[in-house]
This record gives structure tokens, C-alpha cells and sequence, in this order.
């Protein structure tokens, strides 16, 4: 069905259409427009995955593939799989999606990794609107658990070696999302400007 289909299917449950507004993390200037926020209820593994897997996504992460092509282009993206080797992992319950910085398996070079962080602050900064529970890149970790740390250092959560470039999420962004709004699970959430407390 691809990001454009699940746009559409996902205008039509929300009920909005028309256009949309058009290491520790690299310093950069200001961040693309803020995106249009998930306002539909949790709805499960329903919607195909618009990264094409043959699997299923949340809601919530199909809306947010919508928004982050709408804000950064048609960057390479995978989300469902069955990630048999991690229980845990949001991949298998269509909660999370990896966004390829340069090539899987190689360090990706001083530009890409510029917007790789780019992308990794603006769904930080956008966590609530977007429902998104925790995002990955270069060995680095934010989530709503640990936000007033900021972006702590990636351990690997006992499954991944976090000095591989894959285990470590060097060479894409990893994002997960929540059905629910982030201020009904997180403390943090729930506080003023809660996912914009660190850089």
C-alpha cells in the first residue's frame, strides 16, 4: 500500500486531510515544522506497513511515517518485523520503525549522521504529538522514563552489542510509539514542555 495509501486510509479514520504545513546529538539549527499530532485511539497491529514488509502497524506509527516523509522526504524506513531474537521489541507489534541513516552496516559519514540526528531530535521534540515512547541513534537513547537525562548512553538493552554499528543504532534512527498519549503512561509526559527538558 506504501506511505501514500496509509496517508489517505489515515485521513479518513482521523478525519483530517488537505496539505500538511511543510555521541550526544549533533548541534544544529532549527528543526522542520512540528507535525500534525495522532489524535485517533489505539487500534492495534491493524494497518498494513507502509515500509512495505508484508506486516502490520499501529495507528500511531503509520501516522508518523506520514509525518516524517511529509517533514524530511522519502527516507528509507522499515517497520514491521518479526524480530525473533528480541521479545521486547516493538518491531513485531507494529509500535516502531527504523529509519536508515547511509547504508545498514557501515558508519554513516559526518552528513548523514547530521541528519540523522536531525530526525532523532524532531521526534523528540515532537514525542507527545506523535505518541512516541523512545528513540535510538549513535549509541544514544532518549525516552520518557529517563527525560530529564536527556540522551543517555545505548547499552544494548542485554540483546544488542551497543559497539556494533546495527546493535548500537548508528546507521538508522529508531523510534517507538505508544497506542495510548504519552501524559496518560509517563510522568514526564505529563509535565510542560516535558520531552524538551535536556538537549
Amino acid at each position: 500500500m506504501g506511505i501514500q495509501g496509509i496517508a489517505g486510509v489515515l485521513g479518513v479514520l482521523l478525519g483530517v486531510s488537505g496539505p500538511h504545513p511543510p555521541a550526544g546529538p549533533v548541534a544544529a539549527g532549527a528543526l522542520p515544522a512540528a507535525p500534525l499530532p495522532y489524535l485517533g485511539g489505539p487500534r492495534g497491529c491493524v494497518i498494513p506497513d507502509p515500509s512495505d514488509t508484508g506486516g502490520c502497524v499501529t495507528a500511531p506509527i503509520a501516522w508518523l511515517t506520514t509525518q516524517v516523509r511529509h517533514r524530511f522526504g522519502d527516507l528509507p524506513v522499515s517497520c514491521w518485523d518479526e524480530h525473533a531474537w528480541n521479545p521486547r521489541s516493538d518491531h513485531p507489534r507494529g509500535r516502531a520503525c527504523d529509519y536508515t541513516i547511509g547504508r545498514i552496516g557501515a558508519f554513516p559519514d559526518r552528513t548523514d549522521v547530521r541528519r540523522g540526528w536531525e530526525l532523532a531530535r524532531w521526534l523528540r521534540a515532537n514525542a507527545r504529538a506523535l505518541r512516541v515512547h523512545y528513540v535510538i541513534f549513535q549509541g544514544r537513547i532518549w525516552s520518557w522514563e529517563h527525560n530529564r537525562a536527556g540522551w543517555r548512553r545505548y547499552l544494548g538493552g542485554g540483546v544488542y552489542d551497543p559497539a556494533d554499528v546495527t546493535g548500537g543504532h548508528y546507521d538508522h534512527v529508531h523510534v517507538s510509539t505508544v497506542d495510548k498519549r504519552p501524559e496518560w503512561l509517563f510522568a514526564a509526559a505529563a509535565e510542560p514542555d516535558g520531552s524538551r527538558q535536556k538537549p
